[in-house]
């Protein structure tokens, strides 16, 4: 699924991420060479828009698991990005399914057709044409029982995301050392009144 833009809802979590701060945090930590700004969290969220896997945006953005828990509890609003990116890609799955489903779609495809050359009513040779047809898609009698037998929120989310019982251990995995620093960090940002 290809998407240029972000959606309204995950372009407002987006806006609410206080950049300055994140990397304040993180320069405290093991990812100190890490920088974060508004492009790295859209492209988290149009890769789990696309269908990512955390592992495969671990993997993008060169961090490790224990790497990965440090940002996340750096700034946790990229959870929420990366949840919201991935409920709109589930409801732009099921409308696809929900629309081959019924059927009554029109595709337009193009054909190679053969084309005799004539003059004077005898044919001398023969040349290719592209040809542009339209056709109806019959709904999908199966796809439909699928439909109707599932609950497509049932079936199709939390494929690609990890739970919060999985973030609570990649957390509770951190270092005592690398705790003691995000603790540090957040207390003095507080301190600080947010500036």
């Amino acid at each position: 699924m290809k998407n240029e833009t972000v959606y309204d809802p995950v372009k407002e979590l987006i806006k609410s991420v206080d950049i300055k701060t994140t990397n304040q945090i993180l320069a405290n930590t093991e990812l100190k060479d890490f920088e974060m700004n508004k492009s790295t969290i859209q492209n988290i969220s149009e890769w789990a828009l696309n269908g990512a896997s955390d592992q495969e945006i671990r993997k993008k953005l060169s961090l490790n698991k224990n790497q990965w828990a440090v940002l996340v509890t750096c700034c946790p609003t990229l959870l929420l990005v990366m949840k919201e990116s991935r409920a709109i890609a589930d409801i732009v799955v099921a409308g696809s399914l929900f629309q081959a489903a019924v059927g009554g779609r029109i595709i337009k495809k193009q054909q190679a057709v053969k084309v005799g050359d004539y003059c004077d009513g005898t044919k001398i040779g023969e040349h290719i044409e592209i040809v542009e047809t339209q056709e109806e898609l019959p709904p999908n009698p199966l796809l439909l029982k699928f439909l109707a037998e599932n609950k497509l929120s049932e079936k199709f989310s939390g494929n690609n995301s990890v739970g919060d019982n999985d973030y609570k251990k990649m957390i509770d995995s951190l270092s005592p050392k690398e705790r003691a620093l995000l603790d540090a960090a957040k207390k003095a940002e507080i301190l600080n009144g947010g500036k």
